[in-house]
This record gives structure tokens, C-alpha cells and sequence, in this order.
């Protein structure tokens, strides 16, 4: 028997604070006892829909997971997955047996998922003090990236910068809460001396410039996934530190390291370690004063699973429905 978590099941009952903590969990796992990964695939007809997966397996949370979507191809070459209208799904196995435990609904799920993952990053990454969050973007993965970063730093000013001006006002007007909220005419002027900036847009030349950015910020760079497209410059990423979620993704998709590596300005064996590392422990490096750090992500299996094991966990025996497979 499987269990059954529908999209209002997960709004209900899992809240990003939760997955925040279950996407930590499962990177520290990652990073200490490993996860046999693998890069996204993608399937296609000519012209029509796309099915794209992400997989991991992990010993120690005795779990398979895989997270399964479609989208429908867009832009003049069609070669590039709409990002809106998916249809998403996780489905967990048990590690042993090979049995299906669990199929939760993405939707929500993967907007969770998106903005813990980068607060992971940022907990772990960004200056302790940091109080200036700018976010370039203002679509939905932007609203949870903001969502997931307000639950590990006390930021005292956010700026949303969007080529919509009134789009980033409209995705301020949905945080309240927010004591000091702008939104600049110019991403150069909303990075300017922030201490964690956060990219994400469907962006395929460079929105950020080194020389705009204060020499100790961190960076999230989430929203490029292709190895032709990056919102960050060359310069930005050779005076950076770089984490990644996963160097099998990174080699594969993260265009903001692939196109400096081509300009002979980064190696990815300069790559400090994966963020499970950096969550475990088991990473040899330690954050400096006036060190700039990015974290170059492109989406893994590894929040994937945690995010579906918390969301299981935090739907009530009660209210879980059951199908026999």
C-alpha cells in the first residue's frame, strides 16, 4: 500500500519553516554518508511535452526518491521547459525493497522545496549578521526563495528588482511582514552593498556584474539551469568562493560555471565542496571575513528527498489516503 498525499494535504500541513528542516536534514545526510544522484533527464516527442526526472538514492534515510515532471517546451528553438502549468510529483521507494511508500503532488511541494534549498545555502553561507536581501526576479520560485530566506536571517531591508517593476511590487505587497521592502529601478541598484543576494530569473546573459557587489556578499544563484544561459558574470563567479548542491548537476547544467570555465577564468576543481558537505561538516573550508561565497545551484534529487520525507512525515496517519500499487 502507498500512501497518497494530494497538493492540499502538503499546503495544510507542511509549512516552509518544516521543510527548511527537513531539506537541511537530508544534506547533511548527503554529506555525510553520500547519495547516488543523478543529473536531470529529459525525454521529449519532437514539438510536444517534456518529461523530465530527478532521482536519488540514500542508504541511510533508507529511501529512493524520484521527482517527475512535465513542462511544455517554449522559445523560438523549443528547446528550453515552461516553467508554469507542470505537472510535478515525488515518489518515494523504500530503500530495500524497492516498494513504493509514498506519491506526494509537486506543486506546492517543489515551491517549498526551492526556497528551503536556498535557505539551507544561505544559513550556511551568508555572513551571520546579514541584513540586506536583494532579490533579482519576481516570479513564483522568487516568492519562495524570499519565503525560505526570511526563515534563517533577520534581513532588515529586502530589495526586489524585476524587469516588471510593477511585478516586484505586487510580490512585496505578499510579505507584510516586511519591515523595509523597495523595489529598484535597476538590479544594479538592488544589489548594490547587500549582503545576500538571491537570482531568480529566466535570465540567459549576465544580469549581475562583479563590480556592482560588495566584496564579502553571498550569492544564491538559482535561477539558470542551462550550460549556454547564467545570470552572473564571468568576473562574478572568479572572485567567488563556489558551493554546489551537486557537482554531477554542476558539470552537466550550471551555465554560470560552465561559460567561466570556458573563459579560463574558474576550474570546478576549484569548487570548495557540495553544500551536504558544507551541512555535514565534512567540508574543509570555513567562511573568512570579506570572502564573497556563491552558491551555484541547479535544483537535485537531494532536497527532492527531503522535502518529500518531511512532507510525508507532516501529513497526520488520519488524513493520509492509500492505494494499493
Amino acid at each position: 500500500m502507498a500512501v497518497v498525499i494530494s497538493d492540499a494535504q502538503v499546503r495544510a500541513h507542511f509549512s516552509m519553516e518544516r521543510c527548511v528542516a527537513a531539506v537541511e536534514a537530508a544534506f547533511a545526510a548527503a554529506g555525510r554518508d553520500g547519495f547516488d544522484v543523478t543529473e536531470r533527464k529529459v525525454v521529449a516527442t519532437d514539438g510536444g511535452a517534456r518529461l523530465l526526472s530527478l532521482t536519488a538514492a540514500s542508504t541511510t534515510l533508507g529511501r529512493l526518491v524520484a521527482n517527475v515532471y512535465t513542462g511544455a517546451p517554449t522559445g523560438g528553438d523549443k528547446r528550453h521547459t515552461s516553467v508554469n502549468r507542470r505537472q510535478k510529483f515525488y515518489i518515494l521507494f523504500d530503500a530495500a525493497t524497492g516498494a513504493c511508500e509514498a506519491i506526494i503532488s509537486g506543486a506546492h511541494l517543489s515551491w517549498l522545496k526551492t526556497g528551503a534549498m536556498g535557505a539551507v545555502a544561505i544559513d550556511h553561507l551568508a555572513g551571520p549578521s546579514a541584513q540586506r536581501l536583494a532579490i533579482l526576479g519576481s516570479g513564483r520560485q522568487a516568492r519562495a526563495a524570499l519565503a525560505g530566506a526570511l526563515t534563517v536571517r533577520d534581513f532588515q531591508e529586502v530589495r526586489v528588482w524585476s524587469r516588471t517593476p510593477g511585478n516586484a511590487r505586487r510580490m512585496l505587497d505578499e510579505f507584510p511582514e516586511l519591515a523595509r521592502a523597495t523595489a529598484p529601478a535597476s538590479a544594479r541598484e538592488a544589489v548594490a552593498d547587500a549582503d545576500v543576494i538571491i537570482t531568480v530569473t529566466t535570465a540567459t546573459e549576465p544580469i549581475v556584474s562583479a563590480d556592482w557587489l560588495s566584496p564579502a556578499c553571498h550569492i544564491n544563484s538559482i535561477g539558470a539551469h542551462y550550460p549556454n544561459q547564467r545570470e552572473l558574470d564571468t568576473e562574478s563567479v572568479r572572485t567567488s568562493t563556489v558551493v554546489v548542491d551537486t557537482m554531477v548537476a554542476a558539470r552537466a547544467e550550471k551555465g554560470e560555471l560552465l561559460l567561466a570555465e570556458r573563459d579560463r577564468a574558474f576550474s570546478f576543481d576549484e569548487v570548495v565542496g557540495e553544500l551536504g558537505q558544507l551541512v555535514a561538516g565534512t567540508c574543509d573550508w570555513l567562511r573568512s571575513d570579506g570572502e564573497r561565497t556563491l552558491f551555484a545551484s541547479c535544483g537535485s534529487a537531494i532536497e527532492s528527498m527531503g522535502a518529500a520525507l518531511g512532507a510525508l512525515e507532516a501529513v497526520p496517519e488520519d488524513e493520509r489516503q492509500t492505494v494499493e500499487l
